[in-house]
């Protein structure tokens, strides 16, 4: 509602553009749910000022919405309770209501760093294209932002599909995506490691779970994609482009909802190993949707397991509780 509401303020929309109603609630809908889908085009539709409140609706959806309750709770100075911490610790795919706050403050943190890195290196490297430097900077941080809370929604009006010959902005939206779709633990638990601030740290079993189940599904959707349409979509173009066009179709699908080439001309069989990969879609506690990484893993190891008449499964020498199953 309130994102409906900020999309209906004056300036908002360009001047002698009329939108409709149901329209506008429809980009809210999808920039919350950062799903990607929208009736207009966002660059002809919305001002600077309009697609700057788009950005934050995106940040809303896909940063969740404990995580900005819990960020406004502590900015106006308000005491958070037991009952929200175990929210917030649930949400936060914490096991302890000790420090949860702090957690989502540093996942917050992470996600607007990571964000500001990619919108200055693609600021930068759009620059050497466009030439103005108030156009570089807005198209920078827009893909940013869209591929790092895998928002989906574009400037271009064709998504990605302009810079399907580009393999840096290729290769940096790609890294966005999958920042921000792996899931926050374990971009927290990664960055404790580099700051090496816990002595004999250890990765939980719930990063390792999510991170071999992300890496595994991003190189089998690139093989199958790339294998699918080698002699289909790929034909007449080069190996190198055919294997980018391949690599993101298989980031993105997961939960971006960028693309780099018309999806129509993929085969049916493509389509529905994509779809596939789209329903898995990313690790929990992250600003992806989908059954989620770990779910699907947790599912094939039961079933691997069961067939073999075991009980209990374990993954990484650890077993998992029944409860999680």
């Amino acid at each position: 509602i309130v994102a409906f509401l900020l999309l209906n303020l004056p300036y908002v929309v360009k001047p002698g553009v009329k939108i409709a109603p149901v329209d506008t609630l429809f980009v809210a809908v999808s920039g919350v749910s950062v799903t990607g889908l929208t009736p207009v085009t966002i660059e002809d539709t919305f001002t600077i000022f309009g697609q700057a409140i788009i950005l934050i609706i995106l940040n809303i959806g896909g940063i969740g919405v404990m995580a900005i309750g819990t960020l406004l709770w502590v900015i106006l100075g308000k005491h958070i309770g037991l009952r929200e911490r175990q929210l917030i610790m649930l949400d936060s795919n914490s096991n302890a209501m000790n420090g949860v706050v702090k957690l989502i403050l540093d996942i917050v943190r992470t996600i607007l760093m990571i964000e500001v890195i990619g919108a200055i290196l693609l600021s930068f490297y759009f620059y050497k294209d466009i030439g103005s430097v108030k156009e570089a900077i807005h198209h920078g941080i827009f893909a940013s932002v869209s591929a790092t809370t895998n928002g989906g929604l574009d400037i271009t009006g064709e998504s990605l599909a302009p810079y399907a010959n580009d393999y840096f902005v290729q290769t940096i939206i790609m890294l966005l995506i999958m920042l921000g779709a792996i899931g926050f633990p374990v971009l927290i638990e990664v960055k404790t490691y580099m700051k090496n601030t816990i002595p004999n740290f250890r990765f939980s079993l719930f990063t390792k779970i999510a991170s071999a189940t992300y890496l595994f599904l991003f190189l089998l959707g690139t093989i199958v994609v790339y294998l699918f349409e080698f002699s289909n979509a790929f034909k007449d173009v080069s190996w190198h482009k055919a294997l980018f066009y391949a690599m993101f179709q298989s980031s993105s699908t997961r939960s971006a909802g960028l693309s780099t080439i018309d999806l129509s001309q993929f085969t049916e069989a493509t389509n529905f190993f994509l779809g596939g990969l789209m329903f898995i879609g990313s690790s929990p506690s992250s600003v992806g949707g989908g059954i989620r990484t770990t779910t699907f893993t947790i599912l094939v190891l039961y079933l691997v397991n069961f067939s073999n008449g075991r009980t209990t499964i374990k993954a990484f020498n650890r077993e998992i509780h029944p409860i999680d199953i």
